[in-house]
């Protein structure tokens, strides 16, 4: 695939100079004809305005058909990907290998997602089992059409009114909360909380750091063990090396035991609180 931009790109570079040449001609006949002919230079001049104009119309038109079968075209992949029941498999993938940490050059990319081309190619594999074949520039469609709506979806649906009282936040607005503070720190963070997520709300990635972020937004008890298996299994699930279990509220004595047994990390509220401080300069109570 990356081949194949290349050759377009040095496609567009060739018809870039072509028509750089070809005006560089224009100028220069018109710079003569305006010394020797000054009847054929306004003629010349005239045809050259009308050329332009027909030329710019000529580009509007053809980008605005070229958009309107890029636009059908995913609205067919994409309908193929949902009459096969195959977008929360899409979903799936793009969370467990959305945020890699692949540096070689057969790495696809799309906003903070990361993905490894082998992976891809698996990928098409699958669905090419389930009668959908796919080429890698239709592929790149489908997984930037699902990325794209989760980021979309995450922008629109986020606190609109940053609050600064942790008791009015429902579990969806935590975990958005600690998206935008992870964001803050310097990862590139993808939010997962849903039904079915493996215990796994958020995965935030930093060079070689991958933390599994479990979110507990607790009222009035205190987060016990059950948080930190989830943790521990949400983990090895994902592919992280970290994990973390991050509460509105306290850890009990039994879960502040288990996590050091198992190198997991736990926010309680007052770091939090610091946390949230320090980066996005917002006080929560």
């Amino acid at each position: 695939m990356t081949r194949r931009y290349r050759k377009y790109r040095e496609e567009d570079n060739d018809l870039g100079r072509f028509i750089g040449g070809v005006t560089l001609l224009y100028i220069l006949y018109l710079f003569a004809q305006y010394y020797s002919n000054r009847d054929n230079f306004w003629r010349w001049v005239w045809y050259g305005l009308a050329f332009f104009v027909l030329t710019i119309a000529a580009i509007v038109i053809f980008n605005r058909l070229k958009e309107k079968i890029r636009r059908q075209k995913k609205d067919k992949i994409i309908g193929a990907i949902e009459k096969a029941g195959l977008a929360e498999y899409t979903n799936i993938f793009i969370t467990r290998f959305g945020l890699g940490q692949e540096r070689s050059k057969g790495v696809w990319q799309y906003r903070n997602y990361s993905i490894d081309w082998n992976r891809i190619h698996d990928l098409q594999d699958y669905f090419s089992e389930k009668s959908i074949k796919l080429s890698d520039s239709e592929i790149n469609i489908v997984l930037s059409h699902y990325i794209g709506k989760r980021e979309h979806d995450l922008t629109f649906k986020s606190i609109e009114v940053r609050q600064s009282d942790f008791e009015k936040l429902s579990g969806s607005d935590f975990e958005k909360l600690l998206y935008r503070l992870y964001e803050a720190m310097g990862y590139a963070v993808q939010l997962n909380g849903r039904v079915g997520d493996q215990g796994g709300d958020l995965i935030a990635v930093k060079e070689q750091e991958r933390i599994l972020i479990q979110a507990k937004c607790y009222k009035e008890w205190n987060v016990g063990n059950k948080a930190v298996q989830e943790a521990v299994a949400a983990k090895s699930h994902y592919n992280c090396n970290k994990a973390a279990v991050i509460t509105t509220g306290n850890f009990t004595k039994e879960a502040t035991e288990l996590a050091k047994t198992n190198n997991v990390e736990l926010i309680s509220r007052q770091l939090l609180q610091k946390m949230i401080l320090d980066n996005l300069k917002e006080s929560w109570n």
